[in-house]
Order: structure tokens, then C-alpha cells, then sequence
């Protein structure tokens, strides 16, 4: 591995399920795939999505005019340097998602040249991460999202989540869903809400308590903006533990969260945050402050390196939304028993088949 050659990138639409109509992430499958290649002809990939994925893909090549020539190694060095040119006053956005990418791919390449597998290369705290799947999609009437959520739990999975605050319903038909799951799968699955920050503090409060005695694991991005104000707020009010992080970009915010304590999980993901090293700085941020860790967002293939490398990694979400997704991988991770089981093979533990259509340059 030496020094970077050129660097291609692409926006990629995929077919949501059905099951997502009326959902606010029906862009999902949406991404930017990134590929930095070497002067000895070593590939990494990176993956971000799906906000901006244009604008996205159009600054990555603008990168490449910089990263000609560098050390591939260097991420720290490349990351200080792309942050003084293109975002030296800290702004989040575009930006951080094309970092997102290109972070993920310079790791992808380090560990492809070492012959490692990434999870170890992080630090190989564990070879097998357990994972929860993301089922319970707004798309579902109450039988078919109790259905799918119980054949979840049946191959193996520690838990299931599912969507409120979406596909037009209110608060009390909310409650019924979640109290019908939560009847049907019996009290050891764990059972986790999503609102996609799609409530105020007022109607949040009033849906958890509402739900508190079916035992939620957390729930997820309950407020607006993922104010944390109001998550603290929010949190001083229920029993249910809060989640959220899954989309943000800022260090600053991860430890506000922490230190503010705003909320009961913390959630980075590696194709949104600032790629692998940033990740790595918010997990070592959770640890210091005792916080559990749970990957959500989507791109589980992008973060199971991590959440198996680092010591503070903790559950995997599998997300139902980017089924399709996985028709263009060469190299795939797929869990068995809900149980994400990583590669020997050296990477990050996944490869896309060439894209058929034309990369930018």
C-alpha cells in the first residue's frame, strides 16, 4: 500500500420495499460509493448515504485533486488536511459525508495491505457481534407487523424494532402496535421504537408513557432535530431509555449528549459521522461516560468491523429497508442466528461488484 493513485465515486438508487411506503427514510437505499485506489493498484471502499448524495459525490472527486500523491496511511493527516481546505469553520453536511466515505475506504485499503481483517486491525474485542433487526416498517398492517417481527425473533435475533410516528398514524394507534408485538413476542426479545426524530417533546412523552409497561429497550430519536435539550427533557420524564446519533455528524454533539446526559444510548454510524476515525473517537467517548453503544442507521456492513473492534462496541442493527443493497455486493457479512460473525478475509469485510454504470471521474 502506498500512495493514493485517483479516487471514483457514484450515487446509487436501489428499490425500497413496499413495506417502507410512507416511511421518512424511503431514500435509504440511496447512497455514494466511494473507491480509493493506490499506485499499486490496491482498491478500499467507502460507503455514505443518502442526504445530499449528489452534492456528495460531486465533492469526492474535488478531494481526489488533493489526496493525489498522499500516503494512504496517513487518515489522520489526510482528515487534517481536507478539514483546513474544504471545511476549515467546522460545518457538518456534505462535507462530513464524503469524509464518511473516504475515511471508510483508506481503512478498508490499510487493512486489504496488511492482509487483516478491520475488526482485528480496531482492536478485536470480539469476533461476533449480536444484531437486531429493523422490521416493523409503517408499511405493515398490525398482523403483518406482528408477523414479521415474531419470525425475527424466531431466526435468532436479540430483538426487533419498529417505526412510529410514521405511515399517518397517531399516538394511540402507535401504542396499540407496540402493545401487540410486545404481546405477541412475550417479554425476553428486546423491543426497540423509532420515531426518526418525527415528535415533540409533548406527543413523545405521551406515546412513552403510554408504552412504559412493555419493557422498550429504547427508544429511538423520539424529538425534532435531535435537540438534546429537548431529549433531556424528554428523558427526565419516561422510564423508557433514549436513544439516538444514528445520522449525526458532530463530535461536539456526541459528547454534549454524554455529558449532558441527554440520553441512554448512543448510536455513531461510521457512513455518516466522519467514517471509521471518527467512530472510533465517539466509542472511546461512550466508554468514559459508562454509556452502551448500539449501531443503527442502516450500512451494517459498515460498522460491524467496529462494533466487533472496538471494546465499547455493543448490537448491530440489520435493517430491512436495504435488502437490495446486499444484490450488489461481491463480498457480503451476513449474520447466522442473528449473530454477525466477522471475516478472516482481509477489509472491512465487504466488496460492491464493479458498477455497471459509468463512475465520475
Amino acid at each position: 500500500m502506498t500512495r493514493i493513485r485517483g479516487l471514483r465515486a457514484s450515487v446509487e438508487r436501489l428499490v425500497p420495499p413496499s413495506a417502507a411506503a410512507n416511511y421518512a427514510g424511503t431514500e435509504t437505499p440511496t447512497f455514494v460509493l466511494c473507491r480509493v485506489e493506490t499506485e499499486d493498484g490496491l482498491v478500499g471502499t467507502g460507503v455514505t448515504g443518502r442526504f445530499l448524495a449528489d452534492e456528495v459525490a460531486a465533492l469526492l472527486p474535488r478531494m481526489a485533486e488533493a489526496l493525489r500523491g498522499q500516503d494512504a496511511r496517513r487518515t489522520e493527516a489526510i482528515t487534517r488536511s481536507l478539514t483546513a481546505r474544504f471545511n476549515p469553520r467546522g460545518a457538518t453536511g456534505a462535507f462530513t459525508a464524503a469524509l464518511s466515505a473516504l475515511d471508510m475506504a483508506l481503512w478498508d485499503l490499510r487493512a486489504r495491505a496488511l492482509g487483516e481483517p478491520l475488526w482485528r486491525l480496531l482492536g478485536g474485542a470480539r469476533d461476533a457481534v449480536p444484531c437486531y433487526a429493523t422490521v416493523g416498517l409503517p408499511g405493515y398492517a398490525e398482523a403483518e407487523l406482528v408477523d414479521v417481527c415474531r419470525k425475527a425473533v424466531a431466526q435468532g435475533f436479540v430483538g426487533v424494532k419498529m417505526l412510529v410516528a410514521a405511515g399517518g398514524r397517531g399516538v394511540a394507534e402507535d401504542a396499540a402496535r407496540v402493545r401487540a408485538v410486545r404481546d405477541a413476542l412475550g417479554p425476553k426479545p428486546l423491543l426497540m421504537l423509532d420515531a426518526n426524530c418525527g415528535l415533540d417533546v409533548a406527543t413523545a412523552r405521551r406515546l412513552a408513557r403510554m408504552v412504559e409497561d412493555c419493557d422498550i429497550a429504547w427508544f429511538e430519536e423520539p424529538v425534532l432535530g435531535n435537540d438534546l435539550e429537548a431529549l433531556a427533557t424528554l428523558r427526565r420524564a419516561t422510564r423508557i431509555p433514549l436513544a439516538a446519533g444514528q445520522m449525526v455528524q458532530s463530535l461536539a454533539w456526541f459528547r454534549e449528549a454524554l455529558t449532558r446526559g441527554a440520553v441512554d444510548w448512543i448510536q455513531p454510524n461510521a457512513a455518516f459521522c466522519g467514517g471509521i476515525t471518527a467512530a472510533l473517537r465517539i466509542l472511546s467517548l461512550a466508554e468514559a461516560h459508562g454509556t452502551p453503544v448500539a449501531h443503527a442507521g442502516g450500512w451494517d456492513i459498515a460498522n460491524a468491523a467496529l462494533m466487533a473492534g472496538h471494546a465499547q462496541g455493543g448490537l448491530l442493527e440489520m435493517h430491512g429497508a436495504q435488502l437490495a443493497l446486499r444484490q450488489r455486493l461481491a463480498e457480503d457479512l451476513l449474520p447466522e442466528a442473528g449473530v454477525m460473525r466477522l471475516p478472516e478475509r482481509p477489509g472491512i469485510g465487504f466488496a460492491f461488484r464493479e458498477d455497471p454504470a459509468p463512475a465520475r471521474a
